[in-house]
């Protein structure tokens, strides 16, 4: 074989020199490969296609030189199993003229990276070796590239998820929201009706020609009190963070029951008279003093009054009755209405 030269550029793999795998059957060739070329790579040399495979199998190799023609196993028939087991291994096979369609044949099933001709060129095969190196060199960067980016893109979409997942809940929690804010507003509306039907009968009865004038300063107060239970309703039923919770708080105080059911009376008679219901009172003669909402309580009351009012006939009673029951109080409204379908009570 020709005079052997030495390698003058060094190949650096991330820090570290390339490891460089020859195989060959003569030893001689062997040696020679391996002065040339060790200054620059950690170079490794193997008499089999076996042996070869073995030091693989423990040493993360580079480059490998292979003769084509060993005994058992050829240079391109090891080079076929190192590239399925080995893919990033750049392969260099060193061959002559009578093997070379065997070598075509290894190059088209993608088994070598390049070949080499016997007798060979040593600075020609030190510039094949380079190449072999930059090749891989390229090849392990751009798996590395590869991998950085499936896992930017993996993260990318856990973060889409992630952001897809918030997006999801903060419309369902909008949509919950809304679902409150229309119960809200609906109270609203349904609890405003009362009032507004005494503030227009008792503004009916200022405009009476027959109001004595004794009766307008109590007509007057009693509108201005409505009025004012109105605003503070409103300001409840819409106040945001009601709706955001979806319960309304409750304030209880000490109140003075024959008191409040006085007020209670007073505001929906007028109501009833002008459909010509009469409303009375069955209250137990030793009513307590006791704590509630009174604001809430009276809402209670006066939808309970405006429906018996509203579903009853002309000519017909609707009672309020109010009696100590086991340390409670217990509100009655009873009608003479068509009443509530026996199939709709469980939704009560």
């Amino acid at each position: 074989m020709s005079e052997l030269i030495e390698t003058t550029a060094p190949e650096m793999l991330y820090g570290r020199r390339g490891q460089l795998l020859i195989v060959d059957d003569e030893r001689e060739i062997l040696k020679s490969l391996r002065r040339q070329f060790r200054r620059d790579y950690d170079v490794y040399t193997a008499e089999s296609a076996d042996e070869a495979y073995s030091i693989m199998l423990q040493t993360p190799i580079h480059v490998i030189i292979s003769d084509q023609r060993m005994p058992g196993v050829s240079g391109s028939e090891f080079f076929s199993r190192v590239k399925d087991d080995f893919p990033d291994a750049m392969r260099l096979l060193l061959t002559g003229y009578a093997d070379i369609q065997a070598v075509i044949s290894a190059c088209n099933d993608g088994n070598i990276f390049r070949y080499v001709l016997k007798p060979w060129d040593p600075s020609e095969l030190a510039s094949i070796v380079r190449d072999a190196f930059s090749r891989y060199m390229l090849t392990a960067q751009n798996r590395v590239l590869l991998t950085e980016l499936q896992e930017a893109n993996a993260l990318l979409e856990a973060r889409v998820t992630e952001r897809t997942s918030l997006l999801e809940q903060a419309n369902e929690r909008l949509r919950q929201l809304v679902e409150q804010r229309d119960i809200f507003i609906g109270m609203a509306a349904h609890d405003l009706r009362t009032p507004i039907q005494v503030v227009q009968g008792f503004t009916d009865l200022l405009l009476h020609t027959r109001t004595r004038p004794e009766e307008i300063r109590d007509f007057v107060i009693i509108i201005q009190e409505t009025l004012r239970d109105m605003l503070t309703l409103l300001n409840n039923l819409l106040d945001i963070t009601a709706i955001e919770s979806g319960k309304i708080l409750l304030h209880k105080a000490d109140v003075n029951v024959r008191e409040f059911i006085a007020r209670v009376v007073k505001l929906n008679r007028l109501i009833g008279e002008k459909k010509g219901i009469h409303l009375r009172t069955e209250l137990d003669p030793d009513l307590p003093r006791f704590s509630f909402d009174r604001q809430r309580i009276e809402q209670v009351l006066n939808n309970l009054l405006s429906n018996a009012f509203k579903f009853s006939h002309s000519g017909t009673e609707v009672t309020l009755r109010v009696q100590k029951l086991d340390g409670e109080i217990l509100f009655t409204v009873i009608d003479q209405g068509i009443g509530i379908r026996a199939d709709e009570t469980s939704r009560l």
